[in-house]
């Protein structure tokens, strides 16, 4: 799904390949009148899935606040922006009334510990989203990729002040899947192994990791939990996208890997570049 910001309508109702088209709400930096009321024309107008960074921390917090003397969850529902085509990525400065205006309209948060820890911005209260019924996603951002990781810190966030046995580690691959698909409208196609759905698919070799219970817990040990912890990454072997092989035996299928670590290299070195010659 790819923000087009302002340029919506040259995109709406289009898509290519796999990729899907929504548009941005705003950050709390960019907030006025005239942005929200125009916001809101767009809203009408289109009625697509609308996506932003939301009191992803304390300055985006306090700048809202001192502007409009409410939090930017609360300028949304009053001016109708938050429905279930809504997705807010953060949400670590939700307070609980705004937690539950996010539940009641429907809506969707995406959850970043990785990055949010990375930046010192805090920790979202996941907790007391699931406990309102908030479909709650798990995200990346900023340079993080590694998804294992990102499942792992979530699962160990969700224990805290918790008792051990309240989470699962199925509730974190539904956040992964299933919860990701439904933010994106796109939950009877993809984020479940079933009949038909797309053949979206992660081939682990079993061999690789020990699945086997170690103890009989409902809630512990299971075969999914060990598939969370104890898998590497060099256990997967092939990945599926809509049925068409990605990689396989650990090949890429569709692209030359050394072109794009070399192109890649490229665009890292002009960023650095750019940032030592303008004193950041």
């Amino acid at each position: 799904m790819i923000d087009t910001y302002e340029e919506i309508g040259d995109y709406y109702n289009k898509s290519q390949g796999n990729i899907l088209f929504g548009t941005h709400l705003l950050e709390e930096e960019d907030m006025t009148e005239d942005e929200l009321f125009n916001l809101k024309k767009v809203k009408d107008k289109y009625n697509t899935i609308m996506m932003t960074h939301c009191l992803e921390n304390e300055w985006r917090s306090n700048i809202v606040k001192s502007k409009f003397g409410k939090s930017s969850i609360e300028l949304y529902s009053e001016r109708n922006l938050l429905d279930d085509k809504t997705i807010l990525f953060h949400g670590v400065y939700m307070s609980e009334e705004d937690i539950e205006l996010v539940a009641k309209h429907k809506s969707s948060v995406v959850h970043c510990p990785l990055s949010n820890l990375d930046t010192g911005a805090g920790v979202a209260d996941v907790n007391a989203m699931l406990e309102n019924g908030v479909n709650v996603c798990l995200g990346t951002d900023y340079a993080h990729t590694n998804v294992w990781e990102l499942m792992r810190l979530a699962y160990y966030l969700l224990k805290i002040n918790n008792h051990v046995d309240k989470y699962s580690v199925e509730e974190i691959f539904r956040m992964m899947t299933i919860n990701g698909a439904k933010a994106y409208k796109l939950q009877n196609d993809i984020g479940k192994i079933k009949d038909g759905y797309k053949a979206d698919l992660v081939f682990i070799k079993k061999d690789d990791v020990d699945l086997e219970p170690l103890l009989n817990r409902e809630s512990f040990s299971t075969y999914l939990y060990n598939l969370l912890f104890y898998n590497k990454a060099d256990s997967i072997h092939h990945v599926m996208i809509d049925g068409k092989w990605i990689m396989k035996d650990r090949k890429l299928e569709t692209l030359d890997e050394k072109k794009v670590v070399s192109r890649y290299n490229q665009i890292a070195e002009g960023f650095l570049n750019y940032l030592k010659e303008h004193n950041y």
